[in-house]
């Protein structure tokens, strides 16, 4: 094994530990206080961070391995956040290819729509299809709330993401 693949896998652990402790933070433990009864949603942050710093390949792993952990704990989605997240980490490593740079605001932008259209998308195909009144104001009442507390934190996961993959990359002079 190469030294630039021994740094890569490095690397690929520590997202790996990253996405675990996210969707510890977020399912499990209540470190996060409720505020309007909703708590952060995380997984997504480092789902797109995950894509913006490493492309779309690992971007859709990423996701899928952050929406099939969350698919775990929630009984109605039978596989849609793993789905979703994947698409939305490909989606992501595609557009900072090609149309963007890297960076907090980009990172801030690109994380509101896929967070946003997230949970406009559960509610459509969870509440709305299901025949479930009131889903507007669901969507108004708790996941508005609920993607706002997510946005305050993106720039802490922008900052993990960035410092984990500065400090794992491959660079030719230090070896």
């Amino acid at each position: 094994m190469t030294v630039q693949t021994k740094v890569k896998l490095k690397r690929y652990v520590i997202y790996g530990v990253i996405i675990l402790l996210a969707h510890i933070l977020q399912n499990i433990l209540t470190i996060f206080p409720e505020i309007v009864s909703v708590r952060p949603v995380l997984l997504i942050s480092v789902a797109v961070c995950i894509s913006m710093f490493e492309g779309e390949v690992v971007g859709a792993v990423a996701g899928l391995l952050s929406g099939a952990l969350w698919d775990t704990l929630t009984v109605t989605a039978d596989g849609y956040n793993a789905v979703y997240l994947m698409i939305a980490g490909a989606f992501c490593g595609v557009m900072l290819r090609i149309f963007m740079r890297n960076n907090i605001i980009t990172f801030i932008m690109m994380n509101t729509g896929i967070t946003m259209l997230y949970f406009l998308t559960y509610v459509l195909f969870f509440i709305t299809a299901r025949g479930i009144d009131g889903g507007a104001g669901m969507l108004l009442r708790y996941y508005l709330p609920m993607t706002i507390y997510s946005l305050v934190l993106t720039p802490v996961v922008y900052w993990l993401i960035r410092a984990v993959n500065r400090k794992f990359s491959y660079d030719y002079t230090e070896y």
